[in-house]
């Protein structure tokens, strides 16, 4: 009886170390997933984060987007109105031209007839003074 008492001693005992090994092994694996969870806890955490700064990112893009588009209107406006401002000023450039030409042919014309009347002047001083 004591040698079947230490038998069965020996295979609790034998049970008890197996148990004792299989709970060890347990415990370390669930280190091993508590660490991989904290792992990937902190990795979430650094996505959630890298996602709001492309968040950020985007709505920073789209407001530079929006203001680029108002810049690019306004400057078209700005062109056209400097296309109509060399427009005009190549209108008033050509008629200042044509207003110097006709004025350069009147003081042409009136220098003609000052001649003209000068010589007149003198044929009637002359004939004024042999009469």
């Amino acid at each position: 009886m004591t040698k079947m008492f230490v038998t069965e001693l020996e295979c609790v005992s034998s049970q008890a170390n197996a148990v004792h090994a299989h709970k060890t092994e347990l415990n370390q694996t669930i280190q091993e997933l508590e660490s991989m969870l904290k792992k990937k806890e902190e990795e979430i955490e650094r996505l959630k984060q890298e996602l709001d700064s492309a968040r950020k990112l985007q709505a920073q893009r789209d407001s530079l987007t929006q203001k680029l588009q108002e810049v690019e209107i306004q400057n078209k406006g700005l062109e056209d109105q400097l296309s109509d401002l060399e427009q005009r000023l190549e209108k008033s450039q050509n008629e200042q031209e044509a207003f110097r030409s006709n004025l350069k042919t009147l003081l042409e014309i009136l220098d003609g007839k000052i001649f003209e009347l000068t010589e007149l002047r003198d044929n009637l001083a002359k004939l004024t003074e042999h009469s």
